[in-house]
């Protein structure tokens, strides 16, 4: 019974840091909308083929916070995860 009262409490702190880090990776709309001047701001249709028309973007980013979608980079397929934050739109490239 020692051994099995200190096991417990580790297990319960354990699951509720688990639990506290699903629910904080979890995306949300940002504080402020996004706006089709933000998303011209970051060039991204300047550098990237994007298959998504800038309005769905807006409206993902506002509704989920942030979004993948497939664009071409010099005739080479990428990822792109948009991310709506308070800071502004943040994206990053990723291989397909």
């Amino acid at each position: 019974m020692r051994l099995l009262r200190p096991l417990m409490r580790s297990l319960a702190k354990f699951s509720l840091l688990g639990l506290l880090l699903l629910f904080l990776s979890c995306s949300i709309a940002p504080d402020v909308p996004v706006t089709k001047e933000a998303l011209d701001e970051t060039k991204i249709y300047e550098r990237f083929v994007i298959e998504e028309n800038p309005e769905t973007i807006i409206y993902v980013l506002n509704k989920k916070g942030e979004m993948v979608v497939r664009a071409m980079y010099r005739n080479t397929p990428v990822y792109i995860k948009i991310f709506a934050t308070s800071r502004g739109i943040l994206w990053y490239v990723y291989p397909r």
